[in-house]
């Protein structure tokens, strides 16, 4: 009788267990491994905080429609889900795999691995501070600037930046229909804003860092300019670009019905 109940028992906790979760799929570990979190984890309260800043005098009841819109729509899920799937839709075949067999166990791997263990002594801002009596050495400038550039870095922030900027302006155009359209830069303001950019990206990763071996610069540096490695940061960034543009969509969506 015992061994009736406890068959019956097993069971029946069998049947109500969850499934256990599917392996993530290779654009997902993609999104892992570029550290999307950092980008999409905390967009909604800085996408309003955005979106109130451009509205002149919001009022509560306003806010109180701008804040659930918002949770919904840049919601972390739909934002890494648009990410992974235009990756996958650009990918040609095996492209993916190819990116993560280096972004998760080459150089870029190991330069990661560094710099989220290291704290530096210094803040940014106390290291700028320093930087014009004891700055790096030509050569680790230089070397750190080829870094960033292949990663594109100083690009992204303005490509995220303006992405932003467009979806923030249709978003505020619900609350104020009369607010100007969103402008995009001219050649000559986007060539200033892209060259400001590079320089503070520069900076700021000599800053972070500071404790990477040349020799794993070097190595990631030729991860990022191969083919695999210019497609990764082209597609990666378009692909966040346009998820944030389609998050505001739904929040503008969300605010007109």
């Amino acid at each position: 009788m015992l061994a009736t109940i406890a068959a019956t028992s097993a069971a029946c906790s069998s049947e109500l267990a969850p499934a256990p979760p599917a392996p993530p799929t290779p654009a997902e570990r993609l999104l892992e491994a570029s550290e999307v979190g950092a980008l999409v984890d905390a967009r909604a309260s800085a996408f309003t905080r955005q979106v109130a800043l451009m509205t002149r005098e919001i009022t509560d009841d306003e806010l109180e429609r701008l804040v659930p819109a918002v949770r919904s729509g840049f919601a972390p899920e739909l934002l890494r889900r648009d990410i992974a799937a235009f990756l996958e839709r650009e990918a040609p075949p095996g492209r993916i795999d190819e990116v993560l067999s280096w972004l998760e166990g080459g150089a870029s791997a190991e330069v990661s691995r560094i710099v989220d263990g290291y704290e530096p002594e210094l803040s940014l801002e106390e290291w700028l501070g320093e930087y014009t009596t004891t700055p790096p050495s030509e050569e680790r400038v230089r070397r750190v600037a080829r870094w960033s550039d292949a990663r594109g870095t100083g690009d992204f922030f303005v490509l995220l930046e303006q992405a932003l900027g467009e979806a923030a302006f249709s978003v505020r155009r619900q609350l104020r229909p009369e607010a100007p359209p969103f402008r995009r830069l001219d050649d000559d303001g986007l060539f200033e804003r892209l060259e400001a950019s590079r320089r503070a990206a520069i900076l700021s990763t000599l800053h972070a860092s500071e404790t990477v071996p040349d020799s794993i610069l070097d190595g990631s540096i030729r991860e990022y300019r191969s083919e695999s490695g210019r497609w990764y940061v082209e597609t990666y960034q378009l692909a966040v670009a346009e998820a944030m543009r389609a998050a505001g969509a739904r929040v503008a969506d969300a605010l007109a019905g």
